[in-house]
């Protein structure tokens, strides 16, 4: 059986190669995970890589593909620790989000957590505007700066290394990095502004040559 871990949003593997189980959901041909957790299938990546290549294989054949969050690997909210978090809310003050992963381990229940306006880039901080950073549904890394209040934590993407890591066209199609503020959508061209992460700058450059 294999194991690899995944955060909500993650694409598995085509619909014709395995049968979504608790935690995935397929959509436009793929399987998804919908939680964080780590990823179970019953066969190895070559038997799953076979029976995609089958086109006469049953659907009772396929695998299914699960993601399960496990109890032990489960973590806690902590100054200084790199939160995984999926954006809610976006003002001109600041951003909203549910954090639901800390330092790559997955959180029991989703925490809330808030970025500043001032805590989002360590360039021109005080004339940030937060739409042309993040949108509802992307996914970012942020560091934990405070334990804020009751219903919040406070996080920071100022350094280079963080902010989005995933995001989506308003249509669902997947936006591809192209420099350290900006989005491309494959599709249409079309260029976005984010907060993008540093640590995308190999596919930065790939998409680049």
């Amino acid at each position: 059986m294999s194991s690899y871990y995944c955060v909500p949003g993650d694409r598995l593997c085509p619909a014709d190669s395995a049968r979504p189980g608790p935690g995935t959901y397929e959509k436009q041909g793929c399987i998804f995970a919908s939680i964080a957790g780590s990823i179970k299938l019953n066969l190895s990546e070559n038997e799953l890589g076979a029976v995609s290549h089958n086109k006469n294989t049953s659907n009772n054949e396929k695998p299914i593909i699960t993601v399960v969050r496990e109890e032990h690997q489960l973590a806690v909210p902590t100054v200084g620790l790199l939160a995984y978090c999926k954006i809610t809310h976006v003002s001109p003050r600041f951003v909203r989000c549910n954090m639901f992963a800390i330092n790559n381990q997955p959180l029991k229940s989703i925490c809330h957590g808030m970025i500043k306006r001032e805590a989002i880039d360590s360039n021109n901080k005080d004339t940030v505007e937060c739409s042309q950073k993040f949108r509802p549904d992307d996914i970012v890394i942020a560091r934990i700066i405070s334990l804020g209040d009751s219903n919040s934590y406070l996080l920071s993407t100022a350094e280079p290394e963080l902010g989005v890591v995933a995001a989506r066209t308003s249509t669902g199609e997947t936006l591809v990095p192209v420099a350290c503020c900006k989005m491309r959508c494959p599709k249409t061209n079309i260029i976005e502004s984010r907060k993008v992460a540093k640590i995308q700058n190999d596919f930065i450059e790939e998409t680049e040559r």
